[in-house]
């Protein structure tokens, strides 16, 4: 039994390598979505179990949910254009929750409100 936990540390060290390199959720730096969307601007949403951001730009028929952890002074400028018509960019994620499957989720590097 001794002999066999230093032969089983030794296969565990060279498999750790190997499933790490080989997981599809790992990120990479240089994997990335960037995205421009232009819609409606929504703030305070709530969700069930808590799956939202809370804040939200409508496209097209879509809700396209809107990260601010990033960026405080963002998040302040969305809630002042809540019901605006918006630009707004950032890297597109998608996230899996209990209640809703599927989010795809922008966290925010430019808002600007639309001139018209």
């Amino acid at each position: 039994m001794s002999k066999s936990i230093p032969i089983m540390l030794c296969l565990a060290a060279l498999l750790v390598p190997v499933l790490s390199a080989s997981d599809p959720t790992a990120k990479s730096s240089e994997d990335a979505v960037t995205v421009k969307v232009v819609g409606k601007l929504r703030t305070g949403l709530v969700a069930i179990g808590g799956e939202t951001t809370g804040t939200a730009v409508q496209s097209k028929g879509i809700n396209w949910e809107l990260d601010f952890t990033k960026n405080g002074e963002l998040k302040k400028t969305a809630e002042q254009l809540n019901g605006q018509r918006v630009t707004v960019e950032g890297s597109l994620e998608h996230r899996t929750g209990v209640e809703v499957n599927d989010r795809w989720t922008i966290t925010v590097t430019k808002l600007e409100a639309v001139q018209e």
